[in-house]
């Protein structure tokens, strides 16, 4: 792994006399890690897959999120609105900032990060992609604390790796008639963003890609748009998808045109060389649509699943061997 600096200390001196320009956020949130669960599971089959940066200023108290109004069609993907930022654990700490990105229509987008303690040098980086109702620092949260998980892989030994984070609103990962376009905006100006940072230290040739909900159908359609080798592996939870082109809700495609252009399903031959793991309660309404999608993988995803349903206690049962996953595919 090249070494392009030292790690850096995202104190608040720093954060306020070393600024990047334009306006940003970094906020470090304080709480216990939380514990880690791990269920019993059956994997089967095998595994496959700039817009200015904000400046990075300090902020000690959480800003208010705007509650927005839950879609009124189905319950699918549907998960209560938050309407407060995520209490996050320190421990590692995340960093937080924001740009105004074209690919979404001129508006503010808010992004996360965080980096393993004990860590020094340039990092590997997964991208992650949220779910409906949620936002850049959802994952970061005590309920799914995903660097926390990511700490105790690197604690074992294992090669260290950063997790980020951007806010894409309710868009659905493609582009919407309102002309925002959450997975052209990951990929045209958030990874760019990390890249250049010198702050952030990162490296972006190779990524790996983690979603949930609403964000599994993102990080898989964002691995098919960028591709192997560049794509080194793909985990998604429950990810959001609908096999019936007559049966989707309006949050997801705005017509059978736009279903027909951004659905995954007759597209699993863009993941031939992306190992891909999913994860799926039994429970899940997702669950019979992923089996379905995964059918035609090849070579065949690793399958996960557990009883559960479409839940934060089922993502965050299965998020360790997402993680570990993640961390060998990049490792490679």
């Amino acid at each position: 792994m090249a070494a392009r600096g030292h790690q850096v200390d995202f104190s608040p001196e720093m954060a306020s006399s070393d600024r990047i320009p334009n306006s940003a956020a970094t906020t470090t949130d304080e709480s216990a890690t939380s514990r880690r669960l791990l269920s019993r599971r059956t994997v089967l089959g095998g595994v496959a897959g700039l817009a200015a940066l904000g400046g990075i200023a300090a902020c000690t108290q959480p800003e208010t999120l705007v509650p927005e109004e839950a879609a009124n069609i189905g319950g699918d993907d549907l998960l209560p609105p938050e309407t407060a930022p995520p209490e996050i654990p320190n421990d590692p700490p995340v960093v937080t900032g924001s740009f105004i990105s074209q690919k979404m229509a001129g508006r503010e987008t808010k992004w996360a990060m965080s980096r393993p303690n004990g860590v020094t040098g340039e990092l590997p980086v997964v991208i992650v992609a949220h779910a409906l109702n949620t936002n850049e620092r959802s994952i970061f949260g005590k309920g799914l604390n995903i660097q926390g998980v990511v700490q105790q892989y690197v604690d074992a030994g294992n090669p260290p790796f950063a997790v980020a984070s951007v806010d894409v609103g309710r868009n659905y990962f493609h582009a919407r008639t309102d002309g925002a376009d959450g997975a052209a905006m990951i990929i045209d100006e958030f990874i760019p963003m990390l890249d250049k940072s010198e702050e952030l230290n990162l490296r972006t040739d190779r990524i790996g890609l983690y979603g949930w909900s609403m964000g599994g159908y993102g990080a898989l359609r964002i691995g098919a748009l960028i591709g192997a080798p560049r794509v080194a592996a793909i985990a998604a939870s429950s990810p959001a998808m609908w096999g019936d082109p007559n049966n989707f809700p309006p949050r997801a495609f705005d017509s059978y045109f736009d279903y027909q252009a951004n659905s995954l399903f007759g597209q699993q031959s863009a993941f031939s060389k992306i190992p891909v793991l999913l994860s799926i309660g039994m429970a899940d309404q997702f669950y019979t649509y992923t089996r379905q999608w995964a059918a035609d993988l090849h070579p065949p995803a690793a399958f996960s699943t557990t009883p559960g349903g479409h839940t934060n206690r089922f993502w965050r049962s299965v998020l360790p061997e997402q993680i570990e996953f993640l961390g060998r595919n990049l490792a490679r």
